[in-house]
């Protein structure tokens, strides 16, 4: 847990010296069933029904409980050391225990199973896991196997190591190690931590011990003699409960294999998935889901959308049966895959041989978005002796979604029906390949989209006012041209749909739906990619949600993005509104900080103080790459000390001249100096939207560079920076030294980096006068 690893460290070393020799019989005979620890008693071991337990909590002014099942060796618990003046650590277990200088290590008894079924929940400050838990010696070795974690994991520790990957029980755990100097079993000296992270979480099922124990040693990580193994519930500055039914032991495992394959759905295959009736026992690979999707099909009227991939290796995956197909034969493989982006998507598996886990390649294609591709090797050997066989689909190149359609395992030789160069079957009736291109001149857009087979007639529709609004249903082209004065600086949400067989898909035109921005500086043409699972009939939302990019809903999300540049923004993927506040600087970490936004193709909000406005050029610059110029008042006062005339005069004056610098409408939008309000400034700014932020970067208290950047990496890996508004400086240097690191590594983990109009739009969402805003939810 971050920075719970020296206290529970200690604790396991204190069990350690009293779990020893004659003291277990006192220990044991004073041994309660329901245990409590407070500030004044933070620890209770002890034996009881043949497991041993502890509970243990520190730096909490709260108390904890743990009682103790009769029945097995399961447990309740509760524990409260979250926010609110607490920064406490905690945890629960209870196990198998030999103590220190045990002669014997893993391979001297049976394997150990643990059956479990945990109903636990853990508040979103801090972070919390279960697992299994233990120390062994010669080497000193603390170990975990890590079944399910809220808000951070291990993995996401900048000194973890990581070590491959293994399947057990059904499913992928990834091995990591830790090299640690603290308190330990044997006391203050080196150590090493071996860590195994399950990648479908679960809260219920049997762990095979020894075979994470045989896993760590086949990649060179020595397990020596046990001290313990035991179920363990912890929480660091966290508040939860857990309810733990629980057996250990050794011998054989009660675990149930997955069923076997199902019958083909495609006769003359050994292995056929069509996705028409759900994910076919496919799942997520990595940090991606899996869902079945009427948005796009091959063949039939579904496929299996792949998303929320965040490495490039992410994607969908099915256990290949060995029974069925066996090692060290031939088959024909193949799928149909449409990705979201243009790139290369290949077909692979991952299979386990000699100890160690593998990956090697089944086909692969150069994809173009909205078009099926066919990926097939009609003559592929599974390796011999491979255990454990997967077969994924991947983009080694990008981190855009994928559809899946059509998965085939069948004899070697036989080939797939289709080319895969078009767009597929008949029932696939959403146009895609969307384009847009604009005019300066007449202030209109002009869309194009590839031809749906079978359709003779298209329709596009706009989300204007709360509602999905036909715009034209009897197009016969591929285009379509808006009438002339549209809003400069606007966003609109536009979805196209196709006639086929006298049928309309509006619901997967809908899902589909692209998001444009009109622009006032250049005629631009940008491919917009197709989105999905987003659109549905957001009646209820109100406004065009255009937000700040313009709008008709009463003026609140007025203003604008400048830019040259065409940009989109897909409300599937993460995105993070990062903002600058007061002015041009006398420096150059303004210039630096725009310029490393407009070279990663990110936007942001940038407030400025009126006074304060040392370069209007910079300013401009920043409006024609597309950054989102607003106000922060005129001369940055504590609004809250200030009467309603004076209030709206700051708001008023800034507005003026930002518009006399850029040439057009700011935005409407407004940083609270200080992040201060009451109800007077929300009263008399009755029309504006007020931002405040959900992260802090501190950069304006001295936070260094690498504090800066740690700040957004943090909140990155523990899933508070999605939605959130970043509060930044574009006067300090430090500043935009992290924005040059950060930035790249933000788009690599596949995170958008959009103005707070832009993220409030792209999520439907309305930017209400008179309301303080931190993050989009």
């Amino acid at each position: 847990m971050k920075k719970s690893v020296t206290k529970r460290i200690t604790s396991a070393f204190v069990a350690g010296i009293l779990m020893v020799s004659p003291i277990i019989s006192s220990v044991t005979a004073s041994a309660a069933k329901v245990l409590t620890t407070s500030p004044s008693h933070t620890q209770e071991v002890g034996w009881y029904n043949d497991y041993h337990h502890e509970i243990w909590q520190a730096d909490t002014p709260n108390s904890s409980t743990m009682t103790l099942h009769d029945n097995d060796g399961g447990f309740s618990t509760s524990w409260k050391c979250g926010p609110n003046g607490s920064r406490g650590n905690f945890l629960a277990r209870r196990g198998l225990y030999w103590g220190l200088n045990n002669p014997k290590t893993y391979k001297d008894y049976g394997d150990f199973y643990c059956d479990y079924d945990c109903n636990w929940q853990a508040g979103s400050s801090g972070n919390s896991r279960i697992c299994i838990y233990g120390w062994a010696q010669n080497p000193l070795v603390e170990y975990y196997i890590i079944e399910d974690w809220k808000n951070w994991s291990p993995a996401q520790d900048s000194s973890a190591q990581y070590k491959g990957s293994v399947t057990i029980d059904g499913s992928e755990y990834k091995i990591y190690t830790s090299a640690r100097n603290s308190y330990t079993i044997e006391g203050n000296k080196n150590f090493t931590q071996y860590i195994s992270i399950r990648q479908n979480l679960r809260t219920k099922g049997t762990i095979s011990v020894s075979e994470h124990f045989k896993a760590w040693e086949s990649k060179g990580l020595k397990m020596g003699n046990l001290y313990e193994v035991a179920f363990n519930v912890e929480g660091w500055e966290s508040d939860g409960s857990a309810d733990v039914n629980l057996k250990m032991y050794e011998g054989k495992s009660g675990y149930t294999p997955d069923p076997e394959p199902e019958e083909p759905e495609i006769e003359g295959t050994l292995y056929s998935a069509t996705f028409e009736n759900g994910t076919n026992s496919w799942s997520g690979r990595g940090s991606a889901s899996v869902t079945s999707s009427s948005s796009k099909a091959y063949e039939g009227s579904k496929s299996l959308y792949v998303s929320g991939r965040t490495d490039n290796w992410n994607g969908g995956e099915v256990d290949v049966n060995t029974s069925t197909f066996k090692p060290g034969s031939a088959y024909s493989f193949s799928a149909m895959v449409n990705p979201t982006e243009s790139t290369t998507v290949q077909l692979s598996m991952q299979y386990d041989q000699n100890g160690t886990t593998n990956y090697t390649q089944i086909a692969e294609g150069t994809c173009t978005a909205g078009k099926w591709t066919k990926l097939e090797n009609t003559n592929f050997t599974i390796p011999s002796g491979a255990s454990n066989v997967k077969m994924y689909v991947e983009a080694p190149d990008s981190l855009c979604d994928i559809y899946v359609d059509r998965a085939i395992i069948a004899n070697k030789g036989y080939t797939a029906e289709g080319t895969g160069t078009g767009t597929g079957g008949t029932s696939a009736t959403v146009p895609s390949n969307v384009k847009m291109e604009y005019s300066s001149q007449y202030n209109q857009m002009r869309f194009t989209w590839d031809a749906v087979k079978g359709a003779d007639k298209y329709g596009i529709a706009v989300y204007l006012a709360g509602k999905w609004r036909v715009q034209d249903s009897n197009i016969s082209g591929t285009s379509y041209t808006t009438p002339k004065g549209l809003t400069p600086n606007m966003s609109y949400r536009v979805a196209i749909a196709a006639r086929v067989n006298g049928k309309w898909d509006t619901a997967g035109a809908l899902d589909s739906y692209v998001v444009v921005t009109t622009r006032s500086y250049n005629n631009i043409q940008y491919r917009t990619p197709v989105y999905t699972n987003n659109g549905g009939n957001e009646e209820n939302n109100g406004g065009n949600n255009g937000g700040n990019n313009g709008g008709n809903n009463g003026g609140n999300n007025g203003g604008n993005n400048g830019g040259n540049n065409g940009y989109y923004v897909d409300p599937s993927k993460p995105m993070v509104a990062i903002s600058f506040d007061d002015g041009t600087a006398q420096g150059y970490s303004g210039q630096r900080i725009i310029d490393a936004l407009y070279k990663n193709g990110f936007h942001a909000t940038f407030f400025y103080v009126g006074n304060w406005i040392g370069k209007p050029d910079q300013v401009r610059d920043a409006y024609s790459k597309g950054m989102e110029i607003a106000n922060h008042t005129m001369s940055h006062p504590n609004l809250t000390e200030k009467n309603a005339s004076q209030i709206r005069s700051e708001y008023d004056n800034c507005a003026s001249k930002l518009k006399s610098i850029i040439g057009a409408e700011p935005s409407k939008l407004l940083r609270l100096p200080y992040l201060a309000s009451n109800w007077q400034v929300q009263q008399t700014l009755y029309d504006v939207p007020m931002i405040t932020c959900a992260i802090d970067t501190q950069d304006w208290n001295g936070a260094s560079a690498y504090q800066i950047e740690n700040t957004i990496k943090n909140a990155a890996n523990n899933g508070s920076l999605n939605g959130a508004i970043v509060l930044c400086h574009e006067t300090y240097d430090n500043t935009a030294t992290a924005m040059e690191s950060v930035l790249p590594w933000l788009k690599s983990q596949g995170y958008q980096v959009v103005t707070i109009s832009e993220m409030f739009a792209a999520k439907g969402k309305t930017l209400n006068g008179g309301q303080i805003y931190t993050k989009v939810s």
